[in-house]
């Protein structure tokens, strides 16, 4: 008997540790992608106050209308957010090729310097997203773990990419942090419960 009790104690503590690890890595890679979304929103900024620059010079009707204040709480959200600030960009870059003074102007020269900035950032971040979502999916699927991690909620994290017409895609993800080990000790928990009255 006691040997069983020590036998379920270590499959326990082994199950935790493995638990524990999948959840660091989960969180490491909802982290990265936080990460990158507010370079997006601080992207999407700088894109904004170039257009008020830009708005002097040129028939700016024409260019991109951007909301700074556009909910960016989805990457499908962030994506397309993404693809209009980089049409702003363009528009202002070809506004500044036919007006000199726009490209002289010293708070043009220092956001699109802080766009660039963003950009390098931007990179940075994507490649650390996918460096920790290749090190989470590493460990979710090799074994032991991978006979349960989807099963206690934990599926296979998208990678960042660019698709066949040349834009942004990452899926969401989420694990389910906790929910089903939380549900499975209350039922734990009630059984034990309902063994202890019939007991009485």
């Amino acid at each position: 008997m006691e040997l069983l009790l020590f036998v379920a104690a270590g499959l326990i503590l082994w199950f935790v540790k493995i638990y524990n690890e999948l959840q660091k890595l989960g969180t490491a890679v909802k982290q990265r992608r936080a990460d990158i979304i507010a370079s997006m929103k601080k992207r999407l900024d700088l894109a904004g106050r170039l257009i008020d620059i830009a708005k002097s010079y040129g028939d700016h009707e024409k260019l991109t209308q951007l909301s700074t204040s556009e909910n960016l709480s989805s990457m499908v959200d962030a994506m397309n957010a993404s693809r209009k600030v980089d049409q702003v960009i363009n528009q202002v870059s070809g506004l500044a090729m036919a007006f000199p003074d726009l490209k002289a102007n010293s708070a043009y020269q220092q956001l699109m310097s802080q766009l660039h900035d963003i950009e390098t950032d931007l990179q940075s971040r994507r490649e650390s997203y996918n460096a920790v979502v290749g090190a989470y999916n590493a460990y979710r699927s090799s074994l032991p773990q991978n006979l349960f991690a989807e099963k206690v909620g934990f599926p296979e994290a998208p990678f960042f990419a660019i698709d066949e017409a040349g834009l942004e895609v990452l899926p969401e993800f989420s694990t389910d942090d906790g929910q089903f080990l939380k549900s499975t000790l209350q039922k734990m928990g009630d059984r034990a419960r309902n063994v202890t009255k019939q007991l009485d």
